[in-house]
């Protein structure tokens, strides 16, 4: 949805730091980490390769890490180490964070970034629990909708913003509903420039995010603000100086990014003939 800025940071100082104030020894979770940090660092080497050419989903699960650092033990890095607000890590959690503009969820493009969402699950991928790479500023929402979910193919791997560009062309779309009250449908259209798995992509996106439900219930509160400014426009110019209203406030939205919502409704009341010769004439 949103296109993000790859984080850029060393992986191998990413776990140093992580794991600076953890207790040493041997048999230590510390000492485990540490031995199989080179693997860490070359798996996440291999991650970047695999999603620069969309092959992530050729992944397969893998609790087992070679220097024998377990899945607990990467699962609790995470969480007390990376997560954590004092730890050596948190440094690292929150600038990912701010890679988002404006803060908002690059999943969706609507609510605030809240978390960090892994996204190959670590509690399958353990080995990529702290991989800058696969870690995507998120909404809780968005985050608890994607869960441990895992993908068999290229064509349902959700959006990935580090690797994914998916800002080229308009392709959220609404269907302004012929009913009092008025109510949108939000879809996924097909672009004639994408390819027919980047729709599938897309449309899969749409689904799993419960996009349309989420831009929906917005849709409704915005446009009563909305009708009651297009009522008196038509009383002040007719349907063309409404139309043209809608047309700048498109403009307006494509402006800041392509696709929102917003621009998604304002597109469909435009289109609806019943809109403008039954419904608005009656009210």
């Amino acid at each position: 949805m949103i296109k993000l800025e790859k984080p850029q940071f060393n992986q191998g100082k990413v776990i140093e730091d992580c794991i600076l104030n953890m207790r040493d020894g041997v048999g230590t979770p510390k000492e485990r980490i540490s031995v199989s940090k080179a693997e860490i660092c070359i798996k996440s080497k291999e991650y970047d390769a695999l999603a620069k050419t969309g092959r992530l989903s050729t992944l397969t699960e893998n609790l087992k890490i070679a220097g024998g650092v377990t899945k607990d033990d990467m699962i609790k890095l995470y969480d007390n180490k990376f997560a954590r607000k004092g730890e050596g890590g948190r440094s690292y959690y929150d600038a990912i964070k701010l890679l988002a503009p404006f803060g908002r969820c690059p999943f969706c493009g609507q609510r605030g970034v809240q978390t960090l969402d892994h996204y190959l699950p670590k509690s399958k991928f353990p080995i990529f629990s702290v991989t800058p790479f696969n870690l995507v500023p998120s909404c809780s929402d968005c985050n608890h909708d994607k869960l441990s979910e895992t993908f068999n193919s290229y064509n349902e791997e959700p959006i990935h913003p580090y690797y994914d560009d998916f800002t080229d062309v308009v392709w959220i779309k609404a269907k302004l509903i012929e009913e009092d009250p008025v109510t949108f449908e939000f879809y996924v259209d097909s672009p004639k420039e994408w390819k027919y798995i980047k729709y599938e992509r897309a449309k899969n996106h749409f689904e799993k995010f419960n996009l349309n439900n989420l831009y929906k219930l917005q849709a409704y509160e915005e446009f009563q603000g909305c009708f009651f400014r297009l009522k008196r426009l038509v009383k002040k110019g007719g349907k063309k100086l409404a139309v043209e209203h809608l047309e700048e406030s498109i403009e307006e939205k494509e402006s800041i990014r392509l696709n929102t919502w917003q621009a998604a409704m304002y597109d469909a009341i435009i289109q609806s003939d019943w809109f403008w010769e039954e419904y608005l004439p009656d009210k």
